[in-house]
């Protein structure tokens, strides 16, 4: 694990002062203007405009911040902070730490729900997701038998949460009022990975990825090179589809058209329809070692990031066909986010400690931001679809 580099202080010092310089108003205008960028080594969240492609702010948090999400609707910012077994509240009107809860072991991904008050964190050492109240500040309750659960999707009206359980072929649906999981949905016959007694590596479920309208679930299923499709309203299974070796997980196009998969195991990416009968429209060249899509310019284009090349390898989704690839020699990049109006893509280049910025519309790499602090992991903007590891 990586460790929080602690400061002088005259470092503390100088860093508050940093702070106490900036208005009250520190981000002016819409949250929808911001990146926000978890440094896993320098445990900080460097803050980007996008109107000028600069950092204007770091903000420190806890130790291996491993995820950033942001309450529009209370402007607050929360961080998972894995080494530290806790998440940092920051208060985005002033920039300062409001909170800090300590929930269980190695919390990672989190998404707040659609009245953006209560976020749902799972803690992956210890098989536990947490619901957290962002309005008191408090841990409301902490549920057990999930099977190192991964990212995790709420229902359109915030009732439930759909876990994808990395160790496990099934998903996990909570019941946010109950507090419990109500089901477990299986894509084949049910089987915990995690516990087969083995030392063996396993890949189930990373993520339940949902349509833009919350209407379907799509989830990928590593170890089984497949995917089921899912009707989140009456946890029905609609279909299983085959995939190619290693399947990541599904990354959907803002539009909803599409879900888009990495193979990474034969460096493939298969796209699907998102309407029935739920067919593979292509299967193209990826890269190696693929962490993340996403799609811009009017949903046009995808970008398949493969940490393992250090390459973006573009995609055109009108033609369905390889188109290029955007070289990132030695950056290392994470995961990205494209902007609300699909213009500019942000990825995390951990390798160069550096944000790279892609013009969708040109589908070129315009500028590398400096300065954003030491491993970044990843990128998340308000108003856009946002992903992680």
């Amino acid at each position: 694990m990586f460790k929080k580099t602690l400061l002088g202080v005259a470092a503390g010092a100088a860093l508050l002062a940093s702070f106490a310089v900036q208005p009250a108003s520190a981000l002016e205008g819409s949250l929808d203007n911001y990146i926000f960028v978890p440094n896993r080594s320098s445990a900080d969240v460097a803050i980007i405009d996008s109107r000028t492609d600069e950092v204007i702010a770091t903000v420190p948090v806890g130790n291996v911040p491993h995820q950033v999400a942001v309450s529009k609707t209370l402007g607050k910012m929360i961080t998972s902070n894995t080494e530290d077994n806790t998440i940092s509240i920051i208060d985005l009107r002033t920039l300062q730490e409001v909170a800090t809860i300590a929930l269980g072991n190695e919390p990672e991904h989190m998404e707040i729900s659609p009245a953006g008050d209560t976020l749902a964190i799972g803690n992956i050492g210890e098989g536990t997701v947490s619901l957290v109240d962002l309005r008191g500040h408090v841990e409301l309750t902490r549920i057990a038998g999930l099977h190192e659960p991964h990212n995790m999707t709420f229902s359109a009206d915030g009732s439930k949460v759909y876990v994808g359980n990395l160790g496990a072929n099934f998903m996990s649906v909570i019941d946010v009022a109950a507090g419990k999981v109500v089901a477990e949905l299986g894509i084949g016959d049910s089987q915990a990975l995690a516990s087969l007694g083995n030392d063996e590596e396993h890949q189930g479920i990373l993520n339940v990825t949902s349509t833009p309208d919350g209407r379907l679930g799509f989830a990928a299923f590593g170890d089984g090179d497949n995917m089921a499709v899912f009707d989140l309203n009456t946890q029905e299974k609609l279909a299983t589809m085959k995939l190619g070796d290693s399947p990541w997980r599904a990354f959907a196009s803002g539009d909803g058209k599409y879900m888009i998969v990495p193979n990474n195991g034969d460096e493939t990416v298969s796209i699907f329809s998102t309407t029935a009968p739920f067919k593979e429209v292509a299967r193209l060249k990826g890269s190696e070692d693929m962490t993340g899509v996403n799609t811009g310019w009017f949903d046009t284009t995808a970008f398949v990031i493969g940490r393992g090349s250090n390459t973006i390898t573009v995609i055109d989704l009108v033609k369905m066909e390889n188109v290029g690839v955007i070289d990132i020699p030695g950056g290392t990049p994470e995961t990205g986010v494209t902007t609300p109006d699909g213009t500019k893509l942000y990825v995390a280049l951990s390798g160069t400690n550096e944000v790279a910025v892609i013009d969708t519309k040109t589908r070129t790499l315009i500028k590398k931001i400096t300065n954003v602090g030491d491993e970044p992991w990843g990128a998340h903007i308000v108003g856009a679809l946002n992903y992680c590891h």
